[in-house]
């Protein structure tokens, strides 16, 4: 993999915005500065340390630092303070899920197809990867795992929150007023709003095709992350759609779950955990979320591949502070 191509320009009179891609997201980086050259530094740091974050910890690259302990199973396997900070990460939201966010659960995948097409895997397939799912079965010492026989680490479920809440403290560690939006492909961190302190506006796709409008809401600082289903899928023989979030005690997606959830909280990781967990709960995801407290924007699909929307949300997403 090559540096990222980053692009930026002066959007308005002292506004950067800078965009590339990476993890396989369209990512951009606004920032306000009148300094033309403290704003280039900063759009390319930030855009080489999130490629270094990607080839880190992508498990479909031979060289990154997750290969390396997927590939050698029944070793104890020395990690970086970074990776055991992750690894804290992925049992701390395994324990308060209780057991439904697993970064083991990729095992499952091997089975499926979300290509909007496929059926689903026969059950009897799942059932011979049950064996090696379970973050419970992963052995931890300091700054050293140990991973059995014929399992794996996904850290794809969290590693791009984590780069866009770096990226955004990074910057604003750098620059003391103006504002910062980071947003990767969806999840987004607000350090500040503008400096004429007018709101960012966010606008979110709408899951099903009878509603291609956009919804616009704004906001001043936090979190934001979506989970959803209506773009990778498999399809039963039905035709119900059948999203790609495992639930990782059965191999299987949730039944009877919205298409998308949103959820804004203080930062993106929050905001991921928080909404995958919700898509995890199925037809309590709304429940689950109302009892959080959460702002959120919930979308609810019909039970086949062209449904009628039954579109239910809060009124208000924004966080105005």
């Amino acid at each position: 993999m090559t540096v990222p191509v980053i692009s930026y320009e002066a959007v308005e009179p002292d506004l950067w915005c800078g965009r590339f891609i990476s993890m396989n997201s369209p990512c951009e980086i606004w920032l306000e500065t009148p300094d033309r050259e403290l704003a280039s530094r900063l759009l390319s740091f930030s855009a080489k340390e999130t490629l270094r974050i990607e080839k880190k910890y992508s498990q479909f690259l031979p060289g990154s630092d997750l290969s390396a302990i997927n590939s050698r199973p029944e070793q104890w396997i020395s990690v970086d303070e970074e990776t055991e900070a992750l690894l804290d990460i992925c049992d701390q939201y395994w324990r308060q899920s209780e057991g439904m966010i697993d970064a083991t659960v990729g095992v499952f995948l091997n089975a499926w197809k979300f290509d909007g097409k496929s059926p689903p895997p026969d059950r009897r397939e799942i059932d011979l990867l049950r064996p090696f799912v379970g973050w419970e079965k992963i052995k931890r010492r300091p700054n050293q795992i140990f991973l059995p026989r014929g399992m794996q680490l996904d850290l794809g479920g969290i590693v791009k929150e984590y780069a866009v809440d770096l990226i955004a403290d990074f910057l604003a560690s750098m620059l003391s007023e103006g504002g910062i939006m980071v947003n990767f492909g969806g999840d987004i961190r607000i350090i500040r709003p503008k400096s004429d302190q007018s709101p960012w506006r966010i606008a979110l796709e709408m899951s099903e095709p009878t509603n291609n409008e956009a919804r616009v809401f704004t906001l001043r600082q936090g979190g934001i992350a979506t989970s959803g289903n209506y773009k990778r899928y498999a399809v039963a023989r039905e035709g119900r759609r059948l999203g790609h979030i495992l639930n990782p005690k059965t191999g299987w997606p949730v039944p009877n779950g919205p298409s998308s959830v949103t959820v804004i909280s203080m930062n993106a990781m929050q905001s991921g955990f928080l909404s995958t967990l919700a898509m995890l709960k199925g037809e309590q995801a709304q429940v689950f979320l109302d009892q959080q407290g959460l702002t959120y924007y919930c979308q609810l699909p019909g039970p086949y591949i062209n449904p009628v929307a039954d579109h239910r949300e809060k009124d208000d997403l924004s966080l105005e502070k």
